[in-house]
């Protein structure tokens, strides 16, 4: 080691920089990792999973290794894998990412544009004369005047003169737009939180925000307690039409799910409920119409019209919302009874709706929704029904994002699995993008077919039982639980028709908007697993389409994200209305091409090889690596 050369290495990552000594007897892995630079590397250094890339800036640098240079063929010539490679004189790197952990990784990130904080909640200290005999107005009225307020809740009127009286009529005012809300007496200065929500069908997703700040303070995630309903909107439909005690039911569940996870955030920062003065969701269409009340069966048959596509303003009492009982609950607008506010929300914080070029945003869950901007600035939308399987539900070893799951997987020729598990330790389950993962690797090495079935006899991970095939990724003695993850033939299967859906109505709609696939200049990712997805994976799986992994772009959790915006700002809360009000509705339902594109994207990665060309090449290619 001490006659080993040292170089001087310039790291970009996340927008920052960081300098560090590059030992060139090491590799340049091992050198990030000694400077606490961390990488994601599933295979350790094997040169098997591809995660630990970096791109070259400039430098000298050891030949690429076979391995290297079959992933070149697919990363691009100017990537390299930092297990493989050392650094031989000064260089400059730049990192894809850093490798993520956290216990709960259910969309806790999300990309927000910086939004001027404006929130329809605010605050005013005011010191006001006291009554005299010769003003003897009622102290209502009194505030009023002085906080311009033109409308007040009528629950502030039992404590309202004790609290002016108790610090000689010097108080706090709590504003919702123009509406007195509350009146604190000003001993103490108040602590005013809102919190953004994402209804999902399957996750409920909440941030707690501070308003007066905008700081995020926390951030929980729940399955959404209407699963055993159904586990589709049109289930939990069907389920609610029966009578209104169904309904009320599934009404009951999803604000149950909220409180909960509200509970949990208020309990982190040690705060409580009654600090909290504005909720703002983001659902699909059915979500927010069984938050408020409604059924939304109308909407399930044709003509399909939606009970309401308008931002709904609801006080927080009436829903049963365990916050301030004079807040307010408040919903992001939809555009028609498939495609709802969360989309809205997914435009509103990507940004698809200030490209100036041909663009799609794809949302991945339990529903599928696709939005395409064309060049002359035209929107269409659809929406698919995935199921849940993308997010771990319905899958034998499926859980959700949190931590346990395994997220991301490689797998060797050998059959031998490689992978990394969300907060570390051994595994519990796998979650949505490590099944992607998992089937993509298992097509890669010929442990599925082009037609999804499991090859028996394929490696010595693949058994049959009762059951039929599965791939075991964990044996029973290596996982938490004692009890072996697996992915079964059964899995494969919701997995393609998942996958099927999304890209048939990819094609569906650029087909409608008269622009091919690969005219697609930016596809941004939202969505339920969308945060962690690996494009080459969901490429090999078919799930996306055979362009330039350059123009994707992972959003995150757009729904609570857009939602955030709208909670903070009431500019944004406009401009997710207008956004709502320019978006035309496709229905997929109705048109034949679609059920012909779905067929033939149920094969991995599809049907007509040649749509996937540049996949299928890279697939070869890493079949002997």
């Amino acid at each position: 080691m001490g006659d080993s050369r040292r170089h001087k290495l310039v790291v970009y990552v996340d927008g920052g920089r960081f300098e560090i000594e590059a030992d060139e007897s090491l590799s340049l892995l091992e050198n990030l990792l000694r400077n606490g630079i961390t990488v994601d590397n599933l295979c350790g250094g094997k040169g098997l999973c591809g995660k630990c890339a970096v791109k070259i800036r400039s430098g000298v640098f050891s030949p690429p290794t076979e391995s290297e240079r079959r992933w070149g063929k697919i990363l691009g010539s100017d990537m390299r894998l930092s297990c493989q490679v050392r650094v031989l004189s000064d260089a400059e790197i730049e990192l894809r990412g850093v490798a993520r952990s956290s216990e709960a990784k259910i969309l806790a990130w999300g990309i927000k544009e910086a939004v001027k904080l404006d929130p329809y909640v605010t605050v005013r200290r005011v010191r006001l004369d006291p009554p005299s005999l010769s003003d003897q107005r009622g102290d209502l009225e009194r505030l009023l005047e002085a906080a311009g307020a033109s409308r007040y809740d009528p629950l502030i009127l039992p404590d309202l003169s004790d609290n002016l009286r108790k610090t000689d009529f010097d108080v706090y005012l709590i504003m919702h737009d123009d509406e007195l809300i509350d009146v604190l007496p000003a001993s103490e200065r108040p602590r005013v939180l809102g919190v953004a929500v994402d209804i999902g069908t399957t996750t409920v997703v909440a941030y707690l925000y501070d308003l007066l700040s905008g700081e995020s303070l926390g951030v929980e995630s729940l399955y959404n307690a209407q699963i055993k309903f159904g586990e589709d909107v049109i289930s939990r439909v069907e389920y609610a039409r029966k009578n209104r005690e169904n309904r009320d039911a599934l009404k009951t569940a999803v604000i149950e799910t909220i409180n909960e996870l509200i509970h949990k955030l208020a309990e982190k920062i040690e705060s409580d409920e009654s600090e909290i003065y504005d909720v703002v969701c983001a659902g699909n269409t059915t979500m927010t119409s069984f938050l408020i009340g409604n059924d939304c069966y109308h909407g399930s048959r044709a003509p399909y019209p939606p009970p309401f596509t308008s931002s709904i303003k609801v006080k927080s009492r009436d829903l049963g919302l365990r916050i301030n009982p004079r807040g307010y609950v408040r919903t992001a607008p939809s555009i028609s009874a498939y495609v709802g506010g969360d989309i809205v929300a997914d435009i509103l914080a990507s940004g698809l709706h200030e490209c100036e070029c041909t663009a799609a945003l794809v949302d991945l869950g339990t529903n599928g929704e696709i939005v395409i901007k064309t060049g002359d600035g035209r929107f269409l939308a659809a929406s698919c029904a995935a199921g849940p399987a993308l997010e771990g539900y319905g899958v034998r070893s499926g859980m959700r994002a949190v931590k346990g799951a395994i997220e991301s997987i490689t797998i060797d020729e050998e059959g031998r699995s490689y992978y990394r598990v969300i907060g570390g330790g051994r595994p519990k389950g796998i979650c949505g993008s490590g099944i992607i993962e998992a089937i993509a690797w298992m097509r890669i090495r010929g442990i599925v077919d082009a037609s999804g079935r499991i090859v028996e006899g394929s490696c010595d991970r693949v058994v049959r039982d009762d059951g039929g095939l599965r791939f075991v990724i964990v044996p029973a003695d290596e996982s938490e639980s004692g009890e072996e993850i697996a992915i079964t033939q059964g899995d494969v299967r919701k997995i393609q028709l998942a996958k099927a859906a999304i890209y048939a109505a990819l094609v569906t709609l650029t087909k409608i908007a008269e622009i091919r696939l690969d005219e697609l200049e930016k596809v941004f990712i939202a969505g339920a697993f969308g945060t962690y997805l690996d494009i080459f994976a969901a490429q090999v799986l078919g799930v996306l389409p055979d362009i330039p992994e350059e123009r994707f772009s992972l959003v995150g959790n757009g729904s609570v994200m857009g939602a955030s915006m709208i909670l903070l700002s009431r500019e944004m809360d406009a401009e997710a209305r207008e956004i709502a009000g320019n978006v035309k509705a496709i229905e997929l339902n109705v048109i034949k091409e679609f059920q012909e594109e779905f067929i033939k994207a149920t094969h991995i990665p599809h049907s007509d090889e040649k749509a996937f060309e540049n996949v299928v090449e890279k697939i070869k290619s890493l079949r002997r690596l």
